[in-house]
């Protein structure tokens, strides 16, 4: 059952109302004007009626402050004297539903049923994203400061800029962010930048009006609106042009858009997540991307780091893909064997973890049998694909190195089972580490 708030100036349509609810089990309170409202507005509710005349203030301006205040929470208004107008701009706002006066109980129960389907179709929404996405697989200190800054970041902020090379896993991490947000309830839009026609990027975000332009037949809403009351992704926001990073700075600072051939602007409430393959500062510079965005952005950054810097993750990361590629398949599970993993790892990945997952999809594919070896990983790698040394003796050191970390890794550090793993007496192991870490 849910905890609701009623907000009516008259007295019969509150006691009435409440009464109603109450006999379904619903935890309900009520307030007679905007001040009453205001001192209830950080009590969670899951959903607010409320009445757009008000003796002390407009409905319409409590809306926006609801919803700025407490994201997440359905509002419907009510009303007796309003017009169509009121209405639309009442669902744009960010409203769930308008119902007239006078009320209709079934009509009230009707919406919240469907409030409540809305709710779980959210919910089983984000559960298969999670499925999808997942969490962030290694055990390396650059993914575990990573996991412990979303943690401590995502509730309190809402812009966010995450850098790194092509294949790092940018959009995972966003993903991560929204569903630890204020804002995790609401919907995930994501946007590749460097794909929108440079004329048609301000129609695409921000919407457009029927006949604002040749071909717009009917109003559109922007990518903005959809992520309202949730999260937008602007990926590789560094390939803009600076007529459109001056639009995404308005919208940073203002938090509203204005539809192509409209003169009216709309509230949006939304997490801003940036990301880019490319260097901003030295674009900044370079005076080809604002400066002014680039600091409304980069209020918190994450700097993902390249498969070849977290070496020690690779056979975590293997093994995941295997075991996801076994499951959405439907074939059993592979793995690699002792000398097949030491290949992999020695790998540069220029293409970073999407490298890595494609590849093991073609070993899913083509590979027969549960154990994969080495002669059949060295024919399904791109050509080319050979680790640059400088010496032999550096090869050898920085493999050993990698394996030896990678396997104290996957035992939680555990120096006996790992020396136990690698076939080594367990002082020898101690030596190859003190010696490693150059003691």
């Amino acid at each position: 059952m849910a905890r609701i708030l009623i907000v009516d100036d008259e007295d019969n349509i509150r006691l009435s109302l409440k009464s109603a609810l109450d006999r379904r089990g619903h935890d309900v309170v009520t307030a007679a004007d905007c001040r009453q409202a205001r001192e209830f507005m950080s009590a969670p509710f899951e959903i607010v009626f409320l009445d757009v005349f008000l003796p002390d203030g407009s409905g319409l301006d409590l809306l926006k402050e609801f919803l700025t205040k407490r994201r997440g929470q359905t509002i419907v208004m009510i009303s007796g004297h309003a017009d169509i107008d009121t209405a639309v701009k009442a669902i744009r706002l960010g409203a769930h539903d308008f119902i007239e006066k006078p009320l209709s109980l079934d009509r009230i129960f009707i919406t919240l049923d469907n409030i409540g389907r809305t709710k779980q179709l959210v919910s089983e929404r984000d559960r298969l994203a999670g499925r999808l996405y997942g969490e962030m697989v290694g055990n390396s200190e650059a993914v575990r400061r990573i996991k412990d800054d979303i943690a401590r970041s995502a509730g309190k902020t809402t812009r966010f800029l995450i850098l790194g090379e092509n294949g790092t896993g940018k959009e995972l991490v966003a993903h991560l962010i929204h569903q630890q947000s204020r804002n995790s309830e609401g919907p995930f839009v994501a946007v590749n930048c460097a794909a929108l026609p440079k004329e048609l990027v301000e129609s695409e975000l921000f919407g457009h009006t029927q006949g604002a332009f040749t071909g717009a037949t009917q109003a559109r809403k922007g990518r903005f609106q959809e992520a309202n009351g949730g999260t937008i992704f602007l990926d590789e926001i560094g390939d803009m042009s600076p007529e459109a990073q001056a639009k995404i700075l308005r919208v940073t600072e203002t938090k509203e858009v204005s539809p192509v051939g409209s003169d009216r602007s709309y509230s949006v409430d939304c997490v801003i997540i940036a990301a880019s393959n490319r260097n901003l500062e030295q674009l900044v510079s370079e005076k080809t991307f604002r400066q002014d965005l680039y600091y409304r952005l980069n209020v918190v950054t994450f700097t993902l780091p390249p498969l070849r810097q977290r070496r020690e993750d690779i056979a975590a990361l293997a093994e995941h893909f295997l075991a996801r590629f076994a499951v959405e398949s439907g074939a059993e599970v592979k793995r690699l064997t002792a000398d097949a993993m030491s290949l992999l790892m020695t790998l540069e990945y220029p293409g970073n973890i999407r490298e890595l997952k494609n590849l093991i999809e073609r070993i899913g594919i083509y590979c027969e049998g549960p154990e994969v070896s080495v002669e059949q990983l060295r024919t399904l790698l791109p050509p080319g694909q050979k680790r640059q040394v400088t010496s032999l003796k550096v090869a050898v050191d920085d493999f050993e190195q990698e394996y030896i970390e990678a396997a104290l890794a996957r035992n939680g550090g555990n120096v006996a089972e790992t020396a136990r793993q690698l076939g080594i007496e367990r002082s020898h192991l101690y030596k190859k580490i003190r010696r490693l870490k150059g003691e």
